[in-house]
């Protein structure tokens, strides 16, 4: 997120829980449904909709209608990243270094050392380098974007105006960094074009974020709900409609349900690289408070077209 769209977001936290943030007790949660479709792309029938299997002991997806195909799909198997020829790079021109963003209050210095896959999950940790908390942590992300021509790898691939992206993942736990300063999510960025599928904070565990920071759109929404917190496993699916942005949010034993819709889109000609990432939050109010090692898990991340 922008320096400036994350001080307005911040500014009217407040109101925005109480007048965009949607309940989602499992017992209220609303019928999915897809949002209304964009004249681009065909409309996601709730069929139509990869759902996670509820018995399944890790990411299970059904396979959507016929008329989708997936165009991406890493279950973690083996790191696949920093290299040229791999599937992700660990550096992005969102940071003015590729490895470091204290412009946007984060604490992060990237380093492969910080990501590994373990049982078909990617694990990233971030743990600090000094003695000081409220100094550098080393952490991870990984881009689809190629860095320098693809020396650090990043295989190119760009999520578009229609797709459908699913991804399966852990929150950080109750003691990491002391129960504070943990900021994992996943978003786009292509030349300022980002979107966040998720972003979560330590300080608000019961709480998702979501937000369209295309250009001309500045929509978000800080969601309640009890699926949310301190080491859960979730499932967040978003629809990038031209006209319409959905998010939907799931676990191993709810399905996914329409969480928000920005009714903005990201326009018909919209395409950005996807990142996932663990940041240390240098925001005032949001600090570590202890060099406890935060960490996140994700299982799997899918696009379908």
């Amino acid at each position: 997120m922008s320096a400036v769209a994350r001080a307005s977001a911040l500014r009217v936290l407040a109101a925005a829980l109480v007048a965009t943030s949607l309940l989602l007790a499992p017992s209220a949660l609303p019928a999915l449904a897809a949002p209304a479709p964009p004249r681009v792309a065909p409309r996601v029938a709730p069929r139509a909709v990869p759902a996670l299997a509820p018995a399944a002991p890790s990411l299970a997806l059904a396979a959507p209608a016929r008329r989708w195909r997936a165009v991406f799909d890493d279950g973690f198997g083996s790191p696949r990243w920093g290299k040229r020829g791999a599937v992700w790079s660990d550096r992005t021109s969102a940071y003015a270094d590729g490895a470091s963003d204290p412009d946007q209050f984060k604490f992060d210095r990237v380093q492969a050392a910080a990501m590994k896959v373990s049982h078909g999950q990617l694990h990233i940790t971030a743990s600090p380098t000094t003695a000081a908390v409220h100094g550098p942590w080393r952490t991870g992300l990984l881009t689809t974007e190629p860095w320098h021509g693809g020396v650090a790898g990043g295989n190119g691939f760009q999520l578009r105006a229609g797709d459908y992206a699913l991804i399966r993942m852990r929150l950080p736990g109750r003691q990491d960094g002391g129960g504070h300063g943990a900021w994992p999510a996943v978003w786009t960025w292509r030349d300022g074009n980002e979107v966040d599928l998720m972003e979560w904070h330590s300080e608000t565990p019961g709480i998702i974020e979501f937000a369209n920071h295309t250009p001309g759109a500045s929509s978000y929404s800080f969601v309640h709900s009890p699926l949310v917190g301190f080491g859960r496993w979730i499932t967040v699916a978003v629809r990038f409609g031209a006209t319409d942005v959905g998010w939907y949010v799931g676990d191993d034993t709810h399905p996914l349900r329409l969480a928000y819709q920005d009714h903005v889109g990201v326009g018909a000609k919209w395409h950005a690289y996807l990142i996932a990432s663990l940041s240390v939050s240098a925001q005032p109010g949001r600090l570590p408070s202890s060099a406890h090692p935060i960490s996140m898990a994700i299982d799997r991340i899918r696009v379908f077209r």
